[in-house]
C-alpha cells in the first residue's frame, strides 16, 4: 500500500514557501493558518500553485543546477575541478548521508511533490471546467517528472536493489513516516502521473510558451519514460505524437549557436524562465561552467574529442590554457552564457531530444532503416558526419554530442547498464565504475533517516 503524506506548505503568492527536512513539516499548513483545503479555492489558485511549482524546480539545488551537473560530472563528460570545491564529493561518486548535495536536491524535489499533491487534490469552483483539468493536468506532469528524478538519483535501479523513495500523493495524518516504495511501484507512479496529465490536459489550451508545460511537452516526457522502462512501442508513439504535431523543428546548423541566447523557439519544448530580477544568480550553471567564476566543472577531453571539426556543436566549447596548474581546461561556454543578468532559460526537454527518442524506440523494435533517418537528422543539422548505421553506441554517441552539459549523460548509460569510464585523469574517481556499483545510487539523506523510522538507507552508505 503506497505511503502517502504531504510536507509542511505555506501557500502564499505564486506558491512560495518552504520546508525542514524532519517529521515538523509533514502537516501542511498555510501563512494565515487556514486549512489548506479552503485555501485553494479557484482556478487561479492552482494556476499560482503550478507556477509556484514551476519556480521550485528552478532552484539550485534541482534544474537550476545540481540535478543538471550530477548527471554529467558522474561521467565521461565532465569532471570537477576542486576550483571553489563544488561538486567535488559528487565527482568522486563519494558521497555521505550528511552532505548537502544529497540533502538539499531531495529536499527539493518534495518541495515541488507538495505544491502539485495540493493541485491535484483541490476542490475549487469549476472543478470540472478544461481549465481546472488542464491546470491539475500541469501539476501531474511535473509530479511525475520529479518523481522520475528522484528515483533516477536515489533509487537502487543501477546497484541490484529494489528500493525507490517514499510515494506522497495526499496529506495522511495517520500515517507520518512513509516507508520507501519499489522502483517498479515509482515508475509505475510516474507513468500513471503522466497519462493523467495527458487526458486532462486540452490542447487547444496550449499556451503556445515553453515556459509551461503544454500537452505536447507530456507526450515528450512520455517518451522519455518510456525509454527508461523499455516500452519502446509506447517510446515511439508519444515521440511520433510531437513529430507530428508540427509545432517543432531542429535549428540549422547555422542557427543552433546563436539559438542558445535565446528564450523560446521552435526547438524548445519546455524550458523554466529566469529573469533579471528571478534567478539562481552566482549559483546557476554559468558560474560553475565558465573558466572565470567558480568554474569547477570542465568537460573532458573525452567529450571535446567526439566532435567532428565541422561539427558546429564544437563552437560551444572552449579551451583554455592553465599556466600555473600546466593543464589544457576544456569548458562549456555556449549553453549558458549570461553573465551579468544571469536569466539563461533552463531547457528541460528539447525537440533534438524527442528525435533521439524517437530513433532510439525504432530501433529497438527493429525498424533500422526509419531508425537511421531519424537518428541522422541531428548531425545533418549540425554540420557533422552521418552515421551509415544504427547501433546503440551509436545512439549513445550522438545523444552525448547533442545533449552534452544538459543532464542526460550518466543516465543514459545507467539505461543501457554500463559502466562510467575514467576517461581522463583528472577525473577524481579511482577507476572505471561498473554497473550495479553501489555507489550508483546517492544516500537517502540522514536527516530524513532520523525523522523518519520506516525509511531504509541505500547499500553502502
Amino acid at each position: 500500500m503506497k505511503k502517502q503524506y504531504i510536507s509542511k506548505v505555506i501557500i502564499a503568492a505564486f506558491a512560495t514557501s518552504f520546508w525542514s527536512c524532519s517529521a515538523d513539516f509533514l502537516e501542511p499548513t498555510v501563512s494565515t493558518s487556514k486549512d489548506v483545503s479552503s485555501s485553494v479555492n479557484t482556478l487561479e489558485d492552482l494556476q499560482g500553485l503550478v507556477l509556484g511549482a514551476y519556480d521550485r524546480m528552478n532552484e539550485p539545488t534541482y534544474y537550476g543546477r545540481d540535478y543538471i551537473v550530477f548527471a554529467e560530472v558522474r561521467s565521461d563528460n565532465a569532471l570537477a575541478n576542486g576550483n571553489s570545491g563544488r561538486f567535488v564529493g559528487p565527482g568522486q561518486f563519494f558521497l555521505n548521508t550528511t552532505d548537502a548535495y544529497p540533502r538539499d536536491t531531495w529536499q527539493q524535489l518534495y518541495r515541488v511533490i507538495a505544491n502539485t499533491n495540493i493541485v491535484v487534490n483541490a476542490e475549487v469552483e469549476e472543478n470540472e471546467s478544461a481549465e481546472v483539468k488542464y491546470a491539475k493536468g500541469q501539476a501531474y506532469a511535473v509530479r511525475g517528472l520529479a518523481y522520475m528524478d528522484l528515483l533516477r538519483l536515489y533509487g537502487q535501479q543501477w546497484t541490484g536493489g529494489n528500493l525507490g523513495v517514499p510515494i506522497v500523493t495526499e496529506f495522511n495524518s495517520g500515517d507520518l513516516a512513509p516507508a520507501r516504495n519499489t522502483v517498479e511501484e515509482v515508475w509505475a507512479q510516474v507513468g500513471s502521473d503522466l497519462q493523467m496529465a495527458k487526458t486532462m490536459m486540452d490542447p487547444t489550451l496550449d499556451a503556445g510558451s515553453p515556459v509551461e508545460i503544454s500537452s505536447t511537452a507530456v507526450d515528450a516526457l512520455l517518451s522519455r519514460y518510456y525509454l527508461y522502462v523499455k516500452n519502446w512501442p509506447e517510446a515511439a508513439a508519444a515521440a511520433k505524437r510531437v513529430i507530428d504535431s508540427g509545432v517543432y523543428s531542429l535549428e540549422s546548423a547555422s542557427s543552433f549557436s546563436g539559438s542558445w541566447g535565446l528564450s523560446g523557439g521552435d526547438n524548445i519544448i519546455f524550458e523554466l524562465a529566469y529573469t533579471p530580477s528571478d534567478n539562481p544568480s552566482i549559483n546557476g550553471l554559468y558560474n560553475i561552467y565558465q573558466e572565470t567564476n567558480y568554474g569547477d566543472i570542465e568537460i573532458t577531453k573525452n567529450l571535446y574529442d567526439v566532435y567532428d571539426t565541422s561539427d558546429v556543436r564544437l563552437d560551444l566549447l572552449g579551451i583554455y590554457e592553465d599556466t600555473t596548474q600546466k593543464v589544457t581546461r576544456y569548458r562549456m561556454v555556449g549553453k549558458y552564457i549570461t553573465p551579468a543578468t544571469y536569466n539563461d532559460n533552463v531547457k528541460v526537454i528539447r525537440y533534438a531530444e524527442v528525435i533521439l527518442n524517437y530513433a532510439e524506440a525504432l530501433f529497438q523494435q527493429g525498424s533500422t532503416s526509419e531508425a537511421l533517418t531519424y537518428l541522422n537528422m541531428i548531425p545533418e543539422n549540425r554540420g557533422a558526419t552521418v552515421y551509415t548505421e544504427v547501433t546503440v553506441d551509436n545512439i549513445l554517441l550522438e545523444r552525448r554530442k547533442e545533449l552534452a552539459m544538459e543532464g542526460f549523460r550518466f543516465f543514459d548509460l545507467m539505461r543501457y547498464e554500463r559502466p562510467i569510464p575514467k576517461v581522463d585523469n583528472r577525473q577524481t574517481f579511482d577507476a572505471t565504475i561498473p554497473y550495479g556499483d553501489e555507489r550508483l545510487a546517492f544516500p537517502i539523506p540522514q536527516a530524513e533517516v532520523n525523522a523518519n523510522p520506516s525509511i531504509v538507507q541505500n547499500t553502502g552508505y
